[in-house]
């Protein structure tokens, strides 16, 4: 009896020994869970974030190719076809198509989401995959862009802003007096020229932009959908027409 007893108090304290085990282990297995969950949770977010950023760039990106070509090409091709000419041109067919704007047809980038995603995010994402399109969007497409942007910049002040201050009035037009002025100097043409092909290679690389910005959406749309969340959704919330 009294080795029965001896026993029963063992196997209970054995018993209480693997119910404690038991506890802390299924405690840890639920913290790791619930941890593991919030760090989803804030990929789907950060994710969700950047889409929304590379859906406006994809927007801002067609509108600016379609308004580069019309507001800054065309009409400073035709200038260049006008100062070219040996013929003279008659002033009602130079005074609409003269209107030059002053500056450039840029995306805005929106690159909010990917700093964060760069200072806080870099492992919260998984993908890999992800995360290589990433770079190549925004650290090799956009800041070449960047580059090319701010060397047109340059050319800009130090060139076209004192041609636009010659021969330009307040609306930006080219009076036909200036025109004619304009035929004869040749540092004038030369700056339209060289300022044209601007315009052209900075349309080349906004176009060169858009596999990366398609290949990118696409990833990020796979990645949504697979975790349950619908791109489309997430850009309704935003209030963000989809391109």
């Amino acid at each position: 009896m009294k080795n029965l007893l001896i026993r029963f108090l063992k196997s209970s304290k054995l018993f209480e020994l693997i119910m404690i085990f038991a506890g802390i282990t299924l405690s840890m297995q639920f913290n790791n869970w619930n941890e593991e969950r919030k760090l989803k949770q804030l990929e789907l977010e950060l994710i969700s974030d950047l889409y929304i950023d590379v859906v406006q760039d994809s927007i801002e990106l067609h509108n600016g190719l379609l308004n580069n070509e019309k507001y800054f090409i065309k009409p400073l091709q035709f200038l260049d076809s006008c100062l070219s000419s040996e013929e003279p041109i008659d002033y009602l067919k130079l005074k609409d198509p003269l209107r030059i704007l002053l500056g450039g047809s840029y995306m805005s980038k929106n690159n909010g989401a990917y700093e964060c995603f760069k200072y806080e995010g870099i492992s919260t994402i998984k993908n890999s995959r992800l995360k290589i399109k990433l770079f190549d969007y925004y650290e090799s497409g956009l800041n070449w862009l960047k580059v090319n942007q701010n060397e047109q910049n340059g050319f800009g002040d130090e060139h076209v802003i004192p041609l636009f201050i010659k021969y330009t009035n307040a609306k930006l037009e080219v009076p036909y007096e200036s025109y004619l002025k304009m035929r004869d100097d040749k540092e004038a043409k030369l700056v339209i020229s060289f300022w044209i092909r601007t315009y052209i290679q900075s349309k080349d690389m906004h176009r060169e932009l858009i596999p990366l910005v398609r290949d990118l959406k696409h990833e990020m749309e796979k990645e949504l959908l697979a975790n349950g969340k619908d791109p489309k959704q997430i850009l309704k919330i935003a209030e963000v027409a989809k391109s």
